[in-house]
């Protein structure tokens, strides 16, 4: 894992982080899914 991966894996978390406890539920889950299909594209070199 090279140092690109865990910048974009630690990205996603920030983005879990922040929009988790949001009251609307499209950002909430937005961020979620956003944070997790980058998190796996960048683990699986999709890019």
């Amino acid at each position: 894992m090279n140092s690109d991966q865990l910048t974009v894996i630690n990205l996603a978390a920030i983005l879990v982080g922040t929009t988790f406890n949001s009251s609307q539920k499209f950002i909430k889950w937005g961020g979620v899914v956003i944070a997790v299909a980058s998190a796996a594209c960048a683990v699986l070199n999709c890019g």
